[in-house]
């Protein structure tokens, strides 16, 4: 039986992820913070294992890793992610420091370190799949190019981001040889508690999307940053 974990996976893009996989007979672990509370992701079915786990708990994370083990696993989706402050304070001259420590933790950090525990399980895997949910608002080339744009932030949202897309690039690079394949995806507009309930696009289809960019991702393009529609997405 093909297995994956979510991260973030009892709402937004992560419980979509979590349905869709579900419904496709596969082992799913998802993870979130509060499984007790997470009343949606318990009704899904007899397919998912929810698991508790703070991602920027470095205890959270070991212990994780401890459950799992010897566990095959063939996809891991980091996708758990804050947005952080939307209003001045995540702008130039007004940054807020502790906000910015925390999302660069969530958004950047801690993917990574999950990444790095739980590597052991996806090399027992048949796929070797390690996914990174990012955002075109990590791009540093096409800052100022979109319409949307304005002057200023939110600077701690769209660093956090690049950070992550940094380590992406790094780990496909490193993990090459070992046959794992390593993708960034941007999900697009979605309607989330991060991409705002005043966005275009739903999770679902956003989600049917990204499986088949996952479905067809290799080592051989490892570290590509792709948005769901399949279009390479400039550094």
């Amino acid at each position: 039986m093909q297995s994956v974990l979510i991260t973030g996976a009892n709402r937004g893009i992560g419980l979509e992820f979590v349905k869709a996989y579900a419904a496709q007979n596969w082992q799913v672990y998802a993870t979130c913070r509060n499984p007790t509370l997470s009343l949606e992701l318990k009704s899904i079915g007899k397919m998912v294992k929810i698991l508790q786990l703070d991602v920027t708990s470095q205890s959270d994370i070991s212990q994780l890793a401890s459950d799992l083990n010897g566990k095959a696993i063939d996809i891991l989706i980091n996708n758990a992610a804050i947005h952080g402050p939307r209003d001045s304070s995540s702008t130039y001259g007004n940054i807020n420091l502790e906000a910015w420590i925390e999302v660069m933790h969530v958004n950047a950090m801690a993917p990574i370190k999950i990444a790095e525990a739980l590597l052991p399980n996806l090399l027992m895997g048949s796929q070797k799949k390690m996914v990174f949910i990012s955002s075109m608002a990590g791009s540093i080339s096409l800052r100022g190019s979109q319409p949307h744009h304005k002057t200023g932030g939110p600077y701690i949202y769209r660093t956090s981001k690049a950070a992550l897309n940094a380590a992406v690039k790094a780990i496909g690079f490193d993990l090459q040889s070992k046959g794992v394949s390593v993708v960034a995806l941007h999900p697009g507009w979605v309607r989330t508690e991060t991409g705002g309930w005043d966005a275009p696009g739903s999770p679902d289809h956003s989600v049917a999307a990204m499986i088949k960019l996952i479905d067809a991702a290799t080592p051989n393009e490892n570290g590509v940053f792709l948005n769901v529609d399949g279009a390479v997405i400039p550094w």
